[in-house]
């Protein structure tokens, strides 16, 4: 059985193979570790993810790093538990020019079974499915990137997307308008052993009404598997909105990420 926090990163690493064969990038799966490289200058989804608090396969993982990043020169974070954070990946991330950007906490429900239905107040969420919908899903995602060379590249990535359908159907993305103007977005992705919730997002004219936390509430009863545990990684501001659905936290992530 996985732990708690074996279940966050193993959601976290199905999350990063599905936005990385969507655009037919590279990723590399080892026992202590998986790289996603999606062969577009973004630290959002150009992800090193250790798996393991013991370093075992050393050349693969200096290669994959040589290879899809110092060669290329692009940019990408490691997402690390904290419980893995010892002195021979601490070299690594020295070694590499990588710093700490910011820590996440890592949150679990064990269950759906008793979340009430949402209520609404005027926030019409749709399943994007159809290339408008897509567009305005990206247009709320890309608003937090304003002013960033991180824009740029994302909006390079997603213009690689076919269709959502590339993400395959345990991928679910949705995006709340009012009216006709898109204002939140999230994210839902069914893994072997739990959901995961990510990207929860509202353009920040639209902060402080609510939306977001609608959004989260509609994401929770999208769930087909009741009995299957969710997971997220909250901001330390972010957390007590979960806690209030009845997450608890159960670890701590910490981000380094590499510019160039």
């Amino acid at each position: 059985m996985l732990s708690n926090q074996q279940l966050v990163i193993a959601n976290f690493e199905d999350k990063l193979k599905k936005f990385t064969r969507a655009v037919h990038g590279d990723f590399t799966v080892e026992d202590d570790f998986v790289i996603a490289n999606t062969n577009f200058p973004t630290d959002t989804f150009n992800v090193l993810l250790p798996k393991s608090p013991t370093v075992q396969n050393s050349f693969e993982l200096r290669h994959g790093i040589s290879h899809f990043f110092i060669k290329n020169k692009f940019p990408f974070s490691t997402w690390i538990d904290a419980r893995y954070l010892n002195d021979d990946w601490k070299k690594l991330m020295q070694e590499y020019g990588l710093k700490e950007a910011e820590r996440n906490v890592m949150m679990k429900l064990d269950h759906t079974l008793h979340v009430e239905p949402r209520s609404s107040y005027g926030l019409k969420i749709s399943h994007v499915e159809a290339q408008e919908e897509l567009v305005k899903y990206e247009e709320v995602f890309m608003s937090l990137f304003q002013g960033t060379p991180e824009k740029e590249a994302l909006q390079s990535y997603f213009n690689a997307f076919f269709s959502p359908a590339d993400l395959g159907s345990s991928v679910r993305m949705f995006i709340g308008c009012i009216g006709e103007v898109a204002v939140t977005a999230g994210l839902l992705i069914e893994s072997k052993n739990s959901y995961g919730i990510y990207d929860v997002m509202t353009k920040e004219a639209f902060r402080g009404s609510g939306y977001g936390s609608e959004m989260f509430h509609f994401l929770l009863n999208q769930t087909m598997d009741k009995q299957k545990p969710v997971v997220l990684q909250a901001s330390e501001d972010g957390k007590n909105l979960y806690k209030r659905f009845g997450f608890i936290e159960v670890g701590e992530m910490v981000v380094f990420e590499k510019k160039y």
